[in-house]
């Protein structure tokens, strides 16, 4: 079916294109309610049981609007988000851009969003049975220093509707972001995070998970400075990697257009990210790999790699509603 879907919504704008698959999955949702995870090789990650190891990646339901259309292509996990407090309209249009030869998609959305009281209205109650995590980040107009405060809030009201929590320190598209995840700064953002989650219980009356996911641009020396920065902390995992800024190897007339670089180009980056990640970890912090997974096939290499779990984001718009039963099977 996605096939025959594909060369039309590749012929209209990315974001229209997006903002159509939404609403499309949003009706469904409503109209067949939701459905639980196709059932895989299970695993238990932070205290939390996955029926298959495959999830969505944040950014594709920013807003929460379509997690039980979602749930019916079987993941084991959907991340919505990234969420900030207040509403924010992000970046100026045209921001997303397909790299149809390179097989994918550079965006500079922004954290466009409806904010965290919204998000969590629409996931209050929400009977998808499969884990749901929320990714958080601050507004735009807030400056690093009060950076924490973002995030506190947004755990604080997100908690009790969500199984974890991820901290995004890592788009390329807000100002400065990525400064706080400066092996000298992260845990100025995370520890804040940590200490308001005690007490907190998810959607599922368990303690809080919070995850940390990182970009793929650090140098080997700086991204263990990282990893081992938060092995010290109560962190409950590491979710690597966010888009690159980085445009070796591309071909087409969108690959100087700024923005966070996803898809197959980002596949080699982020394997070694996690090859580096796993060797520092030591199993001390388990880590969900996202980036350029666009198979089963990759899905199961980045397990073999040591993933505890695979998420998909770009995949998904090139091969369709497939990729994820695939990954699934692949993956069993």
């Amino acid at each position: 079916m996605y096939s025959l879907l594909k060369p039309a919504l590749f012929r209209i704008d990315p974001e229209a294109a997006h903002d159509l698959t939404i609403h499309s999955l949003q009706f469904m949702g409503k109209c067949l309610g939701a459905s639980p995870p196709i059932q895989g090789r299970s695993c238990e990650v932070a205290g939390l049981r996955f029926a298959n190891p495959i999830g969505l990646a944040a950014g594709l339901d920013k807003n929460g609007v379509a997690v039980s259309g979602f749930s019916r292509l079987g993941f084991g996990h959907i991340e919505v988000g990234t969420v900030t407090p207040r509403a924010q309209p992000g970046n100026p249009k045209p921001r997303v851009f397909r790299l149809e030869r390179d097989r994918g998609l550079i965006n500079r959305f922004g954290f466009n969003n409806d904010g965290i009281d919204a998000l969590v209205a629409r996931l209050t109650n929400h009977p998808y049975a499969g884990i749901i995590g929320v990714n958080i980040g601050k507004n735009k107009k807030t400056p690093n220093e009060t950076a924490h405060e973002d995030y506190v809030h947004c755990l604080q009201k997100a908690a009790a509707v969500s199984d974890y929590i991820t901290i995004n320190v890592s788009s390329p598209n807000t100002p400065g972001l990525r400064d706080l995840a400066d092996a000298d700064k992260i845990l100025d953002v995370v520890a804040p995070v940590l200490e308001a989650r005690t007490g907190l219980q998810n959607r599922r009356q368990q303690m809080l998970p919070v995850f940390v996911k990182l970009a793929p641009d650090f140098l080997d020396q700086d991204l263990q400075k990282v990893l081992e920065a938060l092995k010290r902390s109560v962190a409950d995992g590491v979710i690597l990697t966010n888009t690159t800024v980085r445009r070796e190897g591309l071909s087409g007339q969108y690959q100087a257009e700024i923005g966070g670089l996803s898809g197959a180009p980002l596949a080699r980056q982020s394997e070694h990210c996690l090859k580096v990640a796993v060797e520092v970890l030591e199993g001390a912090l388990p880590v969900i790999s996202v980036g350029g997974v666009m198979s089963g096939d990759d899905a199961q290499r980045r397990l073999d790699l040591g993933a505890s779990l695979v998420q998909v984001y770009t995949g998904l718009i090139y091969r369709g509603p497939q990729l994820v039963k695939d990954a699934i099977r692949v993956t069993q």
